[in-house]
C-alpha cells in the first residue's frame, strides 16, 4: 500500500531548478551582470577620452597614472558588485577569458600593422588603429550575444550584446568620415561606447 507520493530524485529536480533559471535572464538569476554595462561603459568613456588627450601630446605620466587608476577602480567595483550575489547557478560564458581574447585580438592586429603605421603618418594611424580595435570588439559583443543564446539566456539581454556590437561597428566605420571629429576620434568613440552601455544598463534593469 503507497501513499499516493512519488520519489523524488534531487538530482533531476536540481538540473531541471537550474535551467528554468537560466532562462529567466541575466538580469533575475545573474542581478550583478546588468550593473556591469554601467560600469563598463563609464569606465570606456573616461578611458579613451585619456587615450584621446596622450595622442594630443597631454602629460604622459599624469595619463598613464589615471588610466591606470582607472582600470584598477573598475576591477574593484566589478568584484564587489559580483561578490554582493550568490554564484551563478546555471553558468555564464567566462567573461574575463572573453575580454582578454578581445584585447588579445587587438593587440596582434596593431602589432602586425606597425609597419603600416609607419607609412600613412600619425594622423592616418591613429585612424586606422581605430577602426580595427573597434571592428574586434564589435565582432566579440556579438559573439558574445550568441554565447548567450547556448545558455538559454532571455533574448533582451542577448540583444543588448548584439546592439552594442553593431553600435560599436557603426562608431568605429563613421568616425573618420566625420570632419568635427577629426583630433577627437577616441574621446567620440569612448563617449558614443559609454552612451550604449548606459541606455543598456537603464533598459535591462528595468526589464
Amino acid at each position: 500500500m503507497t501513499d499516493g507520493t512519488e520519489d523524488v530524485d534531487p538530482a533531476a529536480l536540481e538540473a531541471e531548478l537550474a535551467e528554468i533559471k537560466g532562462a529567466i535572464g541575466l538580469a533575475e538569476d545573474h542581478p550583478y551582470w546588468w550593473r556591469f554595462w554601467l560600469v563598463e561603459g563609464v569606465g570606456a568613456g573616461c578611458c579613451f577620452t585619456l587615450v584621446q588627450f596622450w595622442f594630443r601630446g597631454g602629460p604622459e605620466l599624469p595619463i598613464l597614472a589615471a588610466f591606470v587608476g582607472l582600470l584598477g577602480l573598475g576591477t574593484v567595483v566589478k568584484r564587489q558588485i559580483r561578490a554582493a550575489y550568490e554564484p551563478p547557478t546555471a553558468g555564464l560564458p567566462d567573461q574575463r577569458l572573453w575580454l582578454l581574447a578581445v584585447l588579445a585580438a587587438i593587440g596582434a592586429l596593431l602589432v602586425g600593422l606597425l609597419p603600416v603605421f609607419d607609412v600613412l603618418g600619425e594622423r592616418n594611424a591613429v585612424r586606422l588603429a581605430l577602426v580595427s580595435a573597434g571592428a574586434v570588439v564589435g565582432a566579440g559583443y556579438v559573439y558574445m550575444g550568441q554565447l548567450l543564446g547556448a545558455y538559454d539566456i532571455r533574448a533582451a539581454d542577448r540583444y543588448a550584446f548584439y546592439a552594442g556590437g553593431a553600435w560599436i561597428l557603426v562608431l568605429a566605420a563613421a568616425i573618420p568620415h566625420v570632419p568635427a571629429a577629426e583630433g577627437w576620434e577616441y574621446a567620440v568613440f569612448g563617449l558614443g561606447i559609454a552612451v550604449q552601455h548606459v541606455a543598456a544598463y537603464v533598459v535591462l534593469s528595468r526589464r
